[in-house]
């Protein structure tokens, strides 16, 4: 799964076996729209697993790559730490994938890469 999160929105893609299989994107109310780029990309990670949870769960998925842009929430996620502005939205991940029952493995994607998402 590749995420990416922008002022006005996310967009999450998701790939198995290199090709694309589903997309999802959304808007940024007022208020996301002013959060810190970091937590508008944990946001969007979490959008984008829910936005696939049935996909995920029906193809019945055990471990899940997920790239990023933001190596600031890549390394959150990883390591359970955040500012305290964060920490809700990285517990939110870990209880999304904890309710899907997968496992995953995030990695940062340099944004010039990133043009799926």
């Amino acid at each position: 799964m590749t995420t990416d999160a922008a002022p006005s929105g996310w967009g999450s893609t998701l790939e198995k076996e290199l090709e694309m299989i589903a997309m999802a994107h959304g808007t940024w109310n007022k208020r996301q729209a002013k959060l810190s780029s970091n937590n508008r990309e944990i946001k969007a990670i979490i959008q984008g697993l829910r936005s696939f949870a049935k996909t995920l769960k029906n193809s019945r998925v055990q471990s899940l790559a997920i790239r990023s842009d933001n190596s600031i929430a890549v390394f959150d996620i990883k390591k359970w730490r955040a500012s305290t502005s964060l920490i809700k939205e990285i517990k939110q991940v870990h209880q999304t994938i904890e309710k899907l029952g997968i496992q995953i493995q995030i990695t940062h994607l340099p944004g010039v890469r990133n043009e799926i998402a």
